[in-house]
């Protein structure tokens, strides 16, 4: 009987051992599967506007290793500090959830990219991405004419890709009346300039320049300009009338003498 009682016992303590195995196990998935990291998957700014992209930590209070922000190269950790002027990065611990955020700063198309949030825990590695866009920006545009030529320049310009359109009333221009040159700057934005041959055209109505956008397939920004002919011979009746009265000035002193 004894022997059967301390059978039994064995058996009883090794499916009691089993069970906790078990419990400890489905815990730690448990556990594991909570901890998941949180952000935006997309953001669309214009240029010169401020980003902010938040990486939330999705569990309770866990103890963080390593926790950062990456595009090509690190740009904001949970434990250190950052001398990137271009961006801003702030760790919260207090209140749940804890959280890095990173915040790109005048953001320009050099700055678009997939950012990637990296998390080392004491309860595994994780990751998340958020891609940035840059679109439909315009720092500038003006315009300038004469009597031979009309210009437009739209500078700070993204996306690539704009064209400038001419037209006159319902009269659409096309090259070779006009040319236009790009250039692109050191933020990755166009500055594009365009001029119209006016001597031919009827200077009696405005001319309308119009940089047109691809994403968009209409204008983004209009201007219209007003060509003042000069007068033909205006200097030469000038003189003419000055010399008349310099003759009449003549006589008329004659005459009193």
């Amino acid at each position: 009987m004894e022997g059967m009682s301390l059978f039994s016992d064995v058996s009883t303590q090794r499916r009691v051992f089993g069970w906790v195995s078990i419990i400890w196990f489905t815990a730690g998935i448990a556990v594991s599967q909570r901890l998941e990291l949180q952000t935006v998957s997309q953001v669309a700014a214009r240029c010169g506007e401020n980003v902010t992209l938040t990486c939330n930590v999705s569990s309770s209070r866990i103890e963080i290793k390593h926790f950062s922000w990456h595009n090509n190269k690190s740009l904001c950790q949970y434990d250190s500090q950052h001398d990137d002027p271009k961006v801003k990065c702030e760790y919260i611990d207090e209140p749940l959830p804890q959280s890095l955020t990173l915040t790109l700063l005048n953001v320009m198309p050099s700055d678009q990219g997939t950012y990637l949030c990296k998390l080392r825990s004491s309860q595994g590695v994780r990751s998340k991405t958020a891609d940035v866009k840059v679109q439909d920006c315009l720092e500038t545009s003006g315009y300038d004419r004469n009597e031979s030529y009309a210009e437009c320049w739209f500078n700070g310009v993204y996306p690539g890709g704009g064209s400038v359109r001419w037209s006159q009333g319902e009269l659409n221009f096309t090259a070779p009346a006009f040319y236009q040159k790009e250039k692109m700057d050191h933020h990755g934005r166009y500055n594009i300039l365009s001029q119209l041959d006016v001597r031919k055209g009827n200077l009696n109505q405005p001319y309308t320049c119009s940089l047109w956008m691809p994403s968009t397939s209409k204008a983004f920004i209009s201007h219209e300009l007003h060509v003042v002919k000069k007068l033909k011979g205006s200097s030469e009746s000038m003189v003419t009338l000055q010399w008349i009265c310099l003759i009449m000035e003549i006589i008329m002193v004659k005459c009193m003498t």
